[in-house]
């Protein structure tokens, strides 16, 4: 008797320690103030807080930056320079002046200087199309960036209703622990009375001390789920958080025919094969018109230039500059007009020549990536259409399912109390119940995980797919 109060004495001070050790271990390395956090929130930390996202961002900024300030190919190239020459031969005999003003003649300056302001502006149609590359290529960014955020929300969705899961497998771990210490409790008072053998005692004392393992087990796994969680969100690894949501999704009526002729066509992943192609497009034109630095293109070149070429004719070592600026310099500059026809790019083998085979070879093969990009995103959108009618039916299942095991656990549990069923019966109605429990989570989220892939794959959002499918 006096062995069976100590061990009552022992269940009851697991039975209060528990909770305390339980949350030690989740509060353990807490060093930030607790905070509760939506799925919104959620989002737009990560958002906030991605460094992939703001790589993206400030590629997005050069990119508009160029688009931009894509006209200054229009801007003349000016140039200044200064030149000091000493010619290999003595120059010629000039003529110049005596003091009273009569010419002589003198050997010419060993050194000269003269100076140079050009500025030449090239004209062609490749301007045109640079100028398109340059939005081209911006627009792309913009794709970028989208696909980018819907791909950061998808996962951080996906994150925070797993946690959710994780949590509540957490709490039916530890109910069903508390369970199992109140029924140890009353099979030691069963045993006491004589109303279960030693075995029984034992048997169910094993049974408890199993179910604490797992239970710790699971807590690691939460915690090491939770440190993930704040890295994806950015946030420091060792801050609390207090998710408020719940993880009954709203369950979506698709018509995936409906869908595939509307969104599938904005697909993100369309939409950069699409933006692809628009750019190699370009390029060809580009490369033909000579806007492109590795060839010199079909068309004409049109060149204008002015320079500026004052030249000083006497000694700049022993005369003085600027005695007399109109005798002393002259101005050897010219303002020109220059169109220049490239012959060589119509050969046969010409780089330039090369160089549109390539794109034009390049461009049919995006055509290709197209259509089996289209068809691959058609196959998973209807699978995943499947699939969420499916989740919809087995949800619905294992819910009344769940049901049927919370009443015949309850069933069990009052007649082994009252002595008419036996202790298996009971941890059988109770596995079955946690099995159910279980069952509904898990299908609950792989619904919201299957229909976040089909948001993130058509580029849309819960409400837009239903409007989709509706209209």
């Amino acid at each position: 008797m006096k062995t069976n109060k100590m061990k009552l004495l022992a269940v009851a001070a697991l039975l209060f320690g528990l909770p305390a050790a339980l949350t030690a271990n989740q509060h353990e390395g807490r060093r930030l103030a607790v905070g509760r956090l939506t799925v919104e929130d959620a989002v737009a930390i990560a958002l906030r807080n991605n460094l992939e996202l703001s790589s993206e961002e400030l590629t997005l900024e050069k990119r508009r930056r160029t688009r931009d300030t894509a006209w200054n190919r229009f801007i003349p190239t000016v140039s200044a320079g200064t030149t000091l020459a000493r010619p290999n031969e003595t120059p010629s005999a000039i003529v110049g002046f005596d003091p009273f003003g009569q010419p002589v003649e003198v050997e010419g300056p060993a050194w000269n200087i003269s100076g140079e302001l050009a500025a030449t502006l090239n004209l062609n149609l490749g301007s045109i199309y640079g100028i398109r590359a340059a939005r081209f290529d911006y627009e792309a960014g913009l794709i970028d960036i989208v696909d980018a955020r819907n791909r950061i929300e998808r996962d951080v969705r996906k994150a925070f209703f797993g946690l959710l899961v994780l949590d509540q497998q957490v709490l039916l771990r530890q109910e069903a622990l508390q369970i199992a210490a109140e029924r140890l409790e009353q099979t030691m008072a069963n045993y006491d009375s004589g109303l279960v053998d030693e075995f029984t005692l034992l048997s169910e004392e094993v049974s408890y001390e199993n179910q604490r393992p797992e239970l710790e087990a699971l807590l690691d796994r939460q915690r090491a789920a939770r440190r993930q969680f704040n890295r994806d969100l950015g946030l420091p690894l060792t801050t609390q958080l207090q998710l408020d949501g719940s993880i009954d999704p709203e369950m979506a009526q698709l018509d995936v025919e409906r869908l595939i002729a509307r969104k599938l066509p904005g697909a993100t992943a369309i939409q950069q094969i699409q933006d692809g192609m628009r750019q190699l497009e370009n390029a060809i034109l580009l490369a033909k018109s000579g806007g492109d630095p590795q060839t010199r293109g079909f068309y004409p070149n049109l060149t204008f230039r002015y320079a500026y070429n004052p030249t000083f004719q006497r000694d700049p070592f022993g005369d003085p500059w600027f005695d007399d600026v109109d005798r002393d310099w002259s101005d050897r500059g010219a303002f020109s007009i220059t169109l220049t026809q490239p012959l060589d790019t119509f050969m046969p083998s010409s780089q330039t020549r090369t160089r549109i085979s390539n794109l034009e070879t390049d461009l049919a093969d995006a055509r290709i990536a197209m259509e089996t990009t289209f068809q691959a995103l058609e196959l998973q959108v209807r699978n995943l259409g499947e699939r969420l009618d499916q989740l919809q039916r087995n949800i619905a299942s294992r819910e009344r399912n769940q049901q049927l095991a919370e009443r015949a656990f309850e069933l069990a549990a009052e007649a082994y109390a009252a002595g008419t069923r036996e202790l298996l019966d009971v941890r059988n109605a109770e596995q079955e119940l946690q099995t159910a429990q279980l069952q509904v989570l898990q299908g609950k989220l792989e619904y919201i995980e299957a229909l976040l892939d089909l948001q993130y794959i058509l580029n849309a959002n819960g409400k837009q797919l239903g409007e989709q499918s509706n209209d």
